[in-house]
């Protein structure tokens, strides 16, 4: 699907100067599918606040306490997230509501996810050691 209607063409064509040359855009069918899905389906997005505790250096085979806490009672599941220093992505550690939580893997030995309600909780390591230098995340969502 062309940007303009080939009929203009000539009309734009001659309002350029002679030395310019132009191309004409064309949008592929996933793009324009995509944007019908769009006007068809708009959503509204909110922002909440999230706090989260400073960065934290440790002593090896400590507990350390990373707290969490957003303004949106909305928001019932907290997830929490590793990102070690060499790696861009970021893992999974758990998630869980002011009920239960539920942990990926091994690390369910390693951390406990705390929920005081549903606005804040905390990502417990249990005996800090080398391994768990990394940046933690804490993220809320409705489902």
């Amino acid at each position: 699907m062309s940007l303009y209607d080939e009929d203009d063409d000539d009309e734009r064509a001659q309002s350029l100067p002679s030395s310019s040359s132009h191309q004409c855009l064309t949008m592929s069918p996933h793009v324009h599918t995509f944007w019908l899905l769009f006007i068809w389906f708009p959503c509204q997005a909110s922002a909440a606040t999230f706090k989260q505790s400073p960065a934290q250096i440790v002593e090896e085979s400590t507990e350390v306490q990373i707290k969490c806490s957003h303004d949106d009672s909305s928001l019932a599941i907290m997830l929490w997230y590793q990102q070690r220093k060499d790696s861009l992505s970021m893992t999974l550690i758990g998630y869980g509501y002011a009920t239960g939580q539920t942990y990926e893997g091994q690390f369910e030995k390693e951390f406990e996810l705390t929920r005081e309600d549903t606005l804040s909780g905390a990502l417990i390591i249990r005996s800090a050691n080398l391994s768990h230098s990394a940046v933690y995340f804490c993220a809320a969502s409705t489902q």
